[in-house]
């Protein structure tokens, strides 16, 4: 009796802390409104309150962007540059309510970042695209940089190399170093689910036999070459954007894309070093404290990045132009502009294309097409050549606009 009395009371001491832990995790996801004895209270940024406090900017920054998109759906009179300036308007919504679902929803927090993340590759090949669309597609571009010399910058990551010319080469590598970013997310993206699965993969967490530190240096890698490739092509033709101000939306790229990347890296490494303290003794495991501190701020940040995009990219500049072109007010026109925006055929496309060895013959035919009216007339009817030039994409989109009207 005595013995069997004892095996009671040792299995009773070994399940009590098990006990306790699954108290303090269920506190932790329901608010953590009341403490659980010497375990403490969960981290304020891992409850309810939390939750509901990120809400506000949240949805805040929903309604604006939204508005914001609906006014350009709406006076849609150049498709040219407005499908890829909706697109990037799109992030905003996009990355304000997956960090909240992945501040609420912390054990598959992984699933809502994974879309998130993909999508910011997204962005960077819009806004690229969206310069070269500014400035007539690349057969006009390699026109205006004709004769320029490229000078050694630190400032452009070139301060060991030699000067170069800009030719169609560079050209390209711009669009393929931002290209290769579109690519290496979702493979990396489907990478990260196969090590949760097989549970490898532990966000913010940096120790050696999980996946995070290296998937973080992979992407590292990536965006700092997407980052390069951008600023590369910035300062070869900043004097030739200047008419369409482009600093604004250059800086609030460079920062929502690249300073939140290593926002959440700065804030994994503070939390291996103990800045970030978990202060209920081990429940939240490592990594998710510096994760659910990265979605808070990112749900706060989107509420200021969906204000500097309303001053980026206005969309009373295209109402004003709506009465020289078609002009977009029903519904159904509406929707059928969102739809076009929503099509990535255009995209997958342009990869196929920068990564073809044809790519120098293709903007070499997009000078020929630039002087000789007759020949770009009759080449207007392939959807690869009107997607090279501006004058041919925007006669491209109005008469399709012009013969749904109809």
């Amino acid at each position: 009796t005595h013995t069997h009395k004892h095996t009671k009371e040792e299995e009773k001491a070994q399940a009590s802390p098990n006990a306790r832990r699954g108290e303090t995790n269920r506190l932790r996801i329901s608010g953590g409104s009341r403490h659980c004895g010497a375990m403490g209270s969960p981290p304020w940024v891992t409850t309810e309150q939390a939750w509901g406090v990120a809400a506000v900017p949240v949805w805040l920054s929903f309604l604006i962007t939204c508005t914001h998109i609906f006014h350009h759906l709406k006076h849609y009179s150049s498709p040219g540059q407005q499908i890829w300036i909706v697109r990037i308007l799109f992030f905003v919504p996009i990355y304000a309510i997956a960090s909240w679902l992945s501040l609420r929803f912390f054990h598959i927090a992984i699933y809502f970042d994974t879309v998130r993340n993909c999508y910011e590759a997204f962005v960077i090949y819009n806004f690229l695209s969206l310069c070269f669309e500014y400035l007539g597609g690349e057969s006009a571009i390699m026109t205006a940089l004709k004769g320029r010399v490229h000078q050694p910058s630190v400032w452009t990551c070139t301060c060991c190399m030699n000067s170069f010319p800009y030719t169609v080469t560079f050209l390209r590598f711009c669009k393929q170093g931002t290209l290769q970013f579109c690519v290496v997310k979702p493979i990396m993206a489907i990478a990260i689910i196969a090590m949760v699965a097989s549970d490898k993969y532990h966000d913010g967490d940096l120790q050696g036999h999980t996946g995070y530190l290296y998937v973080t240096v992979i992407y590292n890698l990536s965006i700092s070459l997407a980052l390069v490739a951008l600023v590369l092509f910035y300062s070869a033709t900043r004097d030739l954007l200047a008419p369409h101000r482009p600093v604004l939306k250059f800086i609030i790229v460079k920062s929502v894309i690249f300073l939140a990347f290593w926002q959440g890296v700065g804030l994994a490494i503070a939390e291996a070093l103990g800045i970030i303290a978990d202060t209920d003794d081990g429940s939240v495991r490592a990594g998710e404290l510096a994760v659910a501190y990265q979605n808070f701020l990112i749900c706060v940040e989107m509420f200021f990045a969906a204000i500097m995009l309303l001053y980026a990219f206005p969309y009373r500049v295209y109402k004003l132009n709506s009465g020289t072109v078609v002009k977009f007010t029903g519904p159904g026109s509406i929707s059928q502009n969102l739809k076009s925006t929503l099509n990535p055929s255009d995209v997958i496309d342009d990869t196929i294309r920068n990564f073809s060895s044809t790519y120098s013959k293709y903007v070499n035919q997009g000078n020929d097409d630039s002087t000789d009216t007759s020949e770009d007339d009759e080449e207007g009817s392939t959807s690869l050549s009107l997607t090279a030039s501006k004058r041919g994409r925007g006669r491209f989109d109005r008469a399709n606009s012009e013969e749904s009207l109809a």
